[in-house]
């Protein structure tokens, strides 16, 4: 158990310097090995066995360098959480000792009169101390375990047990990859934690984006991912572009949507670092409170790099419904209004997120049971999700906000999969310039108007401005105020709703 004293005694930044250190080790291996490949690339003129011996024997050490350099990684990312942990726990015992009359907040005794004064740490401080014990030895014992492959990886590749013997990580990957999610989740349940970091470690781009895999573990996967992708701007000149911008921020931290009044690392269920970008953002998390999740598509310029405003609206509705809500950008959205008119981007979009709603049911039953899941299609995203239940999406609720269709494939609402399974709802301000393309039936309907679908009211901003025209396409997801917003948590949450008031036609009537 901790003491006072030893605790008063940690630096200002407990592990900081380890943390650096393992960084560093990571990106210099990296580094070296890139450079004794490139040097083989540029021996031209040597040919033959002994050239293809070399080059296949320096392929392997990369790849075997790659993992030790992940691990490095790992450790670091692991050391630096810990010592925020650690310092926090340090400072909420010496805040509470600098309370007790009879200790210092240096953790020294003070010059005391009585016997009630000199008596032991009291019950605050003994909690706090316990607390901080229990993470102290959480945080080491991962720590050691990290230390532990590292120190193997010395002499290979270390193995992994699975419930058939111990099998290779990059082997597993690739099972994983044939496997079907329901398959993959059985793997990775019946395999330790450990051996489960040391297959991220092995392919965190193929493992943080297979469906399947326990969001917890896609998580970490992906920060790995995150961090990779941030070294790799940063070696080609590009270290103080936008992209390496954002992606420091993803590995940085946000309010907690739940708990404002604390920080909490970025989640991510899937990332590519692709031209425009692909990730599906987790903002919230689980608890034995927790009444439904969501799932916000949003339309049409959607771009990993200036989707801070799509953001803020994920963040406010988990904040406002008490739910995890998931920002799903996992494909390539029409980059502008003119690309908005074809369906393709839909019919692209729209199995993943089929796929990802079977995934989500999963994370419900083991964190949530009963809870139940609520998508959200804002514009083109409205088409995304439309396609989607077409092509048979598990949703027990859905939103069509300002929702260009209904589904671009044939038949439109009519053929939606599970037509009688889910509660569906629509809000579209009077005005909105979608009025007409939901008139069109260009991307499957008008949603408004589709047979068991409720129409909700826009309403009114939250300073008593009327949610209407071009700017009421899409400002009321900035308004967590709004009508149309507090309608929309109110779905999430499973509670009454209020219903479309016509105050005004949706488009101006002709003459």
């Amino acid at each position: 158990m901790l003491t006072v004293d030893e605790v008063a005694g940690w630096p200002e930044e407990p592990l900081a310097l380890a943390a650096r250190q393992a960084r560093d080790t990571g990106r210099t291996l990296r580094t070296e090995v890139t450079g004794a490949r490139a040097e083989l690339t540029r021996l031209k003129r040597w040919h033959g066995r002994a050239h293809d011996a070399a080059a296949h024997r320096l392929a392997q050490e990369a790849d075997h360098a790659e993992e030790i350099a992940r691990v490095l990684a790992a450790f670091a990312d692991t050391a630096a959480a810990a010592g925020t942990e650690l310092a926090a726990g340090r400072d909420t015992v010496m805040r509470l000792v600098g309370e007790q009359s009879g200790i210092r907040a240096d953790g020294k005794d003070r010059a005391i009169d009585t016997a009630e004064d000199s008596a032991q740490p009291d019950a605050k401080v003994r909690a706090a101390l316990a607390d901080l014990d229990g993470i102290d030895r959480r945080r080491a014992s991962e720590l050691s375990r990290l230390s532990a492959d590292l120190d193997a990886m010395v002499h290979g590749h270390v193995t992994v047990a699975t419930p058939e013997g111990r099998r290779d990580p990059d082997g597993i990957v690739n099972r994983l990859v044939a496997l079907t999610p329901e398959q993959r989740r059985d793997l990775l349940r019946r395999m330790s934690s450990g051996d489960v970091d040391r297959v991220v470690a092995a392919n965190p781009q193929v493992v943080g984006n297979l469906d399947g895999v326990p969001f917890g573990v896609r998580i970490v996967a992906n920060r790995r991912s995150i961090e990779e992708a941030l070294e790799a701007e940063i070696s080609r000149g590009a270290g103080d572009g936008p992209r390496a911008h954002q992606l420091r921020a993803m590995l940085g931290t946000i309010p907690d949507p739940h708990h404002p009044g604390r920080r909490v690392r970025r989640q991510f269920i899937t990332f590519a670092n692709t031209k425009a970008g692909r990730s599906i953002e987790m903002f919230g998390a689980w608890s034995s409170q927790t009444r439904g999740a969501a799932v916000y598509v949003p339309g049409t310029g959607t771009k990993m790099d200036s989707a801070g405003a799509n953001r803020t609206a994920a963040w406010n509705f988990a904040n406002r419904s008490g739910a995890p809500v998931f920002l799903y950008m996992d494909g390539q959205f029409p980059p502008n209004l003119a690309a908005a008119a074809s369906p393709g981007f839909a019919t692209s979009m729209a199995p993943n997120l089929v796929g990802f709603s079977r995934a989500l049911d999963a994370e419900v039953a083991d964190h949530a049971p009963g809870a139940a899941t609520t998508y959200i299609g804002h514009s083109y995203g409205g088409a995304v999700v439309g396609t989607a239940e077409q092509l048979g999406l598990r949703a027990d609720r859905v939103v069509y906000a300002s929702a260009s269709g209904t589904g671009v494939l044939p038949g439109g609402a009519d053929s939606w999969v599970n037509h009688d399974a889910a509660q569906r709802y629509s809000v579209t301000p009077p005005g909105d310039p979608i009025q007409p393309v939901q008139s069109s039936g260009a991307h499957g309907g008008d949603p408004d108007s589709a047979p068991g679908v409720t129409r909700m009211d826009s309403g009114d901003y939250s300073n008593g401005e009327r949610v209407r025209g071009v700017h009421g396409h899409g400002a009321y997801f900035d308004d967590p105020g709004s009508d149309a917003f507090k309608n929309m948590v109110a779905v999430i949450r499973g509670e009454p709703v209020t219903p479309y008031v016509e105050r005004e036609p949706d488009m101006p009537r002709p003459g």
